[in-house]
Order: C-alpha cells, then sequence, then structure tokens
C-alpha cells in the first residue's frame, strides 16, 4: 500500500496511485488544527498541503500605515502606502474589501512606482527541506510562485472586478503601464522558481473565466502562460492554477494552455462544467478538483455515492485526479469529511 505522500507523488506525475489521494489547504485546517479528531484522519490518509514561496521581496521607498477605527457601528481598517509620487489606501469594513487601493489613474501610477522599486531575490531554499519535515506525518509542502499573474493581481487584489471593468475604458493606459510592471516582476520570480526546489508550483490564480471571457484571457493570461511556463517547464517543474470559478466560456484556450494542472476544479452548482465535461476538454490535464461545498451536507450515503461518481468520472482510469478541500472547510468536518476518505478508499477497486 502507497503512503499518502506517495499517492500524491504518482498523481502529479499523471500515473495510478493506489487510491485517489485526499488533501485540505493548510488555510482551512489551520483554525483546528490542535483538534484530535484529526489525527485518525491523517491515519487513513488525509493530507494538509502548505506552500512554500522562495521568492523574497522589499519595496523601497515606501512607507504603510494601519488604523482601525469605528465608524457607524462597523469596524474599519484602513491601510495607507506612501510614497514620493503620492499615496493610495485601501479598507476593509468588518474583515470584508471595502475600498481598493486602486481607484484612479493617478493611483495607478503610484502603484507602479511601487512596483518598478521593488526588489525581488531568491529565497532560502534549505527552509522548504526543513519545512518538510516539520510538517511530517499529516501535511505535504509545494511551491508557491508567489504571485498571481498580471491581469489576476489587478483584478483580484488591487482594483476589484466591478472598478476594473471601467478602469479599462477610463484610464486604460495607467492601467496597461502597471500591467507591464507586474510582468517584468512576475517573470524575474518565475525565474527564481525554476531555480529553485520542489516539483511542483502553485499558482494562485482565483481565476473564473466569465469575468474576463475568451479575448482577454487570451490576451492577457495565454499570453504570460505561454511565456513564462516554458521556463518552469524546462527545470521540470509541474505547474497548478488555481481555477475555482466558472471555467467553460474559455475551455477552449485552457486545453490550449500550457497549464499541467488545474487545482480548486469547482464542478457545479459552483462551477459550470461537470468533470466528465472537463475531463473531455482536457484529457491530459491533471485535476486537484474540489468536493462542491453542498455534498458534505448531506446524508454519508449520498455523500459517497457523489464522490465515487466523481472520482468514476474525471478518472475512470484512476489517473490525473485528487480531491482537496480549498475553499471552505464544512462546519460539520468531523462527521462529513471521514465519510470522504471512506468512500475514496473504494477507489482502489475501480482504478
Amino acid at each position: 500500500m502507497m503512503t499518502p505522500e506517495e499517492r500524491i507523488e504518482v498523481f502529479l506525475d499523471g500515473e495510478c496511485p493506489d487510491q485517489i489521494p485526499y488533501t485540505i489547504y493548510y488555510n482551512e485546517f489551520r483554525h483546528t488544527k490542535d483538534d484530535p479528531a484529526w489525527l485518525p484522519m491523517f491515519e487513513d490518509g488525509l493530507r494538509v498541503t502548505y506552500l512554500y514561496c522562495p521568492v523574497g521581496s522589499k519595496a523601497n521607498n515606501l512607507e504603510v500605515s494601519h488604523d482601525t477605527y469605528n465608524e457607524n457601528g462597523h469596524r474599519i481598517d484602513r491601510t495607507t502606502m506612501k510614497t514620493p509620487v503620492g499615496e493610495i489606501y485601501s479598507t476593509r469594513k468588518d474583515g470584508w474589501h471595502d475600498q481598493y487601493l486602486l481607484k484612479t489613474a493617478e493611483d495607478y501610477r503610484v502603484m507602479t512606482y511601487i512596483t518598478e522599486h521593488t526588489d525581488i531575490w531568491a529565497g532560502d531554499y534549505s527552509r522548504y527541506e526543513e519545512y518538510k519535515k516539520e510538517v511530517a506525518g499529516h501535511g505535504v509542502v509545494h511551491i508557491s510562485l508567489g504571485s498571481r499573474t498580471p491581469y489576476q493581481r489587478i483584478l483580484v487584489d488591487y482594483a476589484g472586478l466591478e472598478n476594473m471593468a471601467y478602469h479599462l475604458i477610463d484610464f486604460e493606459d495607467a492601467v496597461m503601464e502597471f500591467y507591464k510592471a507586474l510582468l517584468k516582476n512576475f517573470k524575474k520570480n518565475v525565474e527564481i522558481v525554476a531555480e529553485g526546489p520542489g516539483k511542483y508550483v502553485s499558482v494562485l490564480e482565483n481565476f473564473t473565466a466569465e469575468t474576463t471571457g475568451p479575448d482577454r484571457f487570451n490576451d492577457f493570461h495565454m499570453s504570460v502562460y505561454k511565456d513564462c511556463y516554458p521556463i518552469l517547464h524546462e527545470s521540470g517543474k509541474i505547474i497548478g492554477n488555481h481555477y475555482d470559478g466558472k471555467l467553460s466560456c474559455c475551455k477552449e484556450l485552457i486545453a490550449e494552455s500550457p497549464i499541467d494542472l488545474i487545482e480548486s476544479l469547482t464542478p457545479p452548482p459552483e462551477g459550470d462544467m461537470p468533470l466528465d465535461e472537463c475531463r473531455q476538454a482536457w484529457p491530459d490535464k491533471l485535476f486537484w478538483s474540489n468536493i462542491q461545498t453542498t455534498t458534505y451536507f448531506f446524508e454519508p450515503e449520498k455523500i459517497r455515492k457523489i464522490v465515487l461518481d466523481s472520482a468514476q468520472q474525471a478518472s475512470p482510469d484512476g489517473k490525473r485526479l485528487a480531491f482537496e478541500v480549498s475553499e471552505l472547510i464544512p462546519p460539520n468536518w468531523k462527521k462529513s469529511m471521514p465519510v470522504v476518505i471512506e468512500a475514496l478508499k473504494e477507489t482502489r477497486r475501480i482504478n
């Protein structure tokens, strides 16, 4: 019988492990990590996925301050970034994004200055091996690229979906100037990661296709993938993009992309492509698939059936498939996740 770590390695190689692997993000696990209810699940094969980024960075000529205050009964957290060419700020209301950093063309110019005056270097590669030893027995460590691709970084981190839709029309030149600065730094990250340790590289895109569409996906995503991912492939890396949303309108382009693995792949109702359709569209890609969050609330027999049906759809030959909890740990995890683990033991009979 393979160890859980061996199953993940075999899955990443595109071969057939003795059963379908099952993992949970550290970010979803960390709040309950001291609960002894995890121990039998680790013994049964569950593993926590940790990420290590071998890239260091520091923005020069930048002063960052944080302020917290109450406004109309809401907690407001404000972050202000001051530079020689101006300042920008963002706010969170009760923990949620309220105002993003980028609101005006001038804001983009300030952020472009910050990006162009950021030093990037290779971190301590030895820390990766130490990290693996620290989590041995319950976790596996993979490499993080340390950044989304430039378009996704603007959309998700700096401007927000609604704002960016206006910005691309109202001040496209300022947006593109910032995009080019981000792209230059992104490529530096790629080159450092290519020289560093680890086989699997995670790119946290948080992509959902209907927010971009095929034309912009081709212009802003495919161009970056085709330019940068071969650098990682040449050093033997496997690249996984965190695509946790709806993907159907870009599925042909995704098929042509140099992405090796679609991570957090989410079937309906949260996503828009059943796993058999995903496999038909991307026969050679690896799937690290989310189990729909609604599944965990069903009775055990229904959970079992959904898990086994999903495995059969995505991997009738037992290859190129792992399952994970990557978006939201189910509140009933102590009862529902062991059911998934028991169901996956049955994949030994369908592989």
